[in-house]
């Protein structure tokens, strides 16, 4: 088991309470369980490092606004992680969605593989169709979340 990715709606009116408390609005997993998987969910278990990488480069600009979906690191602590938690809203998702909604993952691909060692490259063009799944996955939640005026409490951990 390692380190996921696991997002659920926030009504708007709740968006600043959830900011003042995140994990109030995450549901509470005993140790070594999985998330959850329930509809109105995005899990994108591990590949969304991959996706990450993919929306925050080229690292000398600022990054595009799906990138904001996936910000934030976990800390690691002993033999494990504290996982890190966030809050975007309503305004944030539009972004977000409209952002992911003319993404071009084909010439970030091709872009990203020039930045990095060949082996690397051939790395992520092996998890490719995964993180191309994902990031529809991703689209298809916060395009969801945009038309219904909501925004998200996301974890990473």
């Amino acid at each position: 088991m390692g380190i996921t990715y696991f997002a659920l709606p926030v009504p708007a009116p709740l968006v600043n309470i959830a900011r003042i408390n995140p994990r109030a609005f995450l549901p509470v997993l005993p140790a070594g369980h999985a998330w959850p998987n329930p509809p109105d969910a995005l899990l994108l278990d591990k590949p969304w490092r991959d996706l990450r990488d993919l929306l925050g480069m080229p690292r000398d600009k600022p990054p595009r606004p799906a990138f904001e979906l996936l910000r934030g690191e976990v800390k690691e602590y002993g033999y494990g992680w504290l996982p890190y938690e966030r809050v975007l809203g309503p305004q944030d998702i539009a972004g977000v969605a409209r952002d992911l909604a003319r993404l071009d993952l084909a010439a970030m691909y091709q872009a990203y593989s020039s930045l990095v060692s060949p082996d690397w490259a051939a790395i992520m063009d092996g998890r490719r169709c995964t993180v191309e799944s994902y990031a529809r996955k991703a689209r298809v939640f916060t395009a969801r979340l945009a038309e219904r005026g909501q925004g998200l409490v996301y974890s990473i951990g």
